[in-house]
């Protein structure tokens, strides 16, 4: 019996090395993006008229009665 390689008959036999095969993992990683909101605040200011009451106070004396 002939000698054994690797449980093989043959001793001349070569392995068959198959093309690779691709394999593709998708890894996704959190990239952080900054994001601006532009607020603008318009006060607008309204005039609005409101009375206000002023009283003047004018006092008359009168005399009543005896003529003199």
């Amino acid at each position: 019996m002939a000698l054994q390689r690797n449980g093989n008959h043959c001793k001349n036999s070569k392995p068959v090395v198959c093309d690779p095969k691709v394999i593709v993992e998708d890894v996704y990683v959190p990239e952080i993006v900054p994001v601006v909101h532009p607020v603008e605040i318009v006060q607008r200011i309204h005039c609005v008229p409101v009375p206000v009451h002023h009283v003047v106070v004018c006092k008359r004396v009168e005399y009543c009665g005896f003529d003199r």
